[in-house]
């Protein structure tokens, strides 16, 4: 079964988010880091993940890259309002949801210009 190219940059955005929450646990605890960085460093680490999933995106169709990125930081913005949702209401906030918003496109804008000059497709 072949997945769209969405649903796998998608996939390995996540996955780079989860790894990267699994390397910066351990360093936190293991160091002399104050935990009050965990809210900066989950930040980072989300729009690490979402720059990633852009540039996969537009790097594997060569054109359209700010287009193809904001849609994958849309679509992982609303994923992660389904699931904030799901868990824990509380959190959200009307601040939170308009930083988080702006944070996804504009990491998803950044990740999709930056796929367009990775593929080997760009006119």
């Amino acid at each position: 079964m072949k997945l769209p190219i969405e649903l796998k940059g998608l996939g390995k955005g996540l996955l780079v988010s989860l790894v990267l929450c699994l390397l910066s646990a351990p360093v936190i605890y293991f160091t002399g880091l104050e935990e009050t960085i965990m809210p900066t460093l989950g930040n980072l680490i989300l729009a690490a993940g979402i720059f990633w999933c852009g540039c996969y995106v537009s790097k594997s169709y060569g054109s359209k890259g700010l287009v193809r990125g904001i849609t994958m930081g849309l679509t992982f913005f609303i994923l992660m309002l389904i699931a904030t949702f799901a868990l824990n209401s509380s959190l959200i906030g009307l601040k939170t949801f308009l930083y988080n918003l702006v944070l996804c496109l504009a990491a998803g804008g950044l990740g999709g210009i930056l796929g367009i000059g990775l593929s080997d497709k760009a006119i």
